[in-house]
């Protein structure tokens, strides 16, 4: 993880900021047939939980943002804590 893994948007090949997302707010999706239904829930698949709503230590994914297109990619397979985060952002400065 310590080379960006996104450099160039897929979108409009602009360059893309690489940054991190909170954890704690959750990631919110709905896929089509539930949003379809007449009532449904979003999937957090960030896997916040309870995290959105009480006090816990911060954790972050790896993100890309393209500013120009406002594309917004998030890798959510591993949460990396802050310590984690500053080892990414150390190494990616070299």
């Amino acid at each position: 993880m310590c080379q960006p893994v996104f450099s160039r948007c897929p979108r409009c090949d602009s360059f893309m900021e690489d940054g991190f997302a909170g954890k704690a707010i959750g990631l919110s999706f709905v896929s089509h047939e539930k949003f379809q239904q007449f009532a449904f829930t979003d999937e957090d698949i960030s896997k916040a939980g309870w995290k959105k709503f009480l006090p816990a230590k911060a954790e972050f994914f790896d993100s890309y943002l393209c500013r120009s297109c406002e594309v917004y990619l998030v890798d959510f397979s591993k949460a990396l804590n802050r310590a984690e985060v500053e080892q990414v952002i150390q190494q990616r400065s070299k």
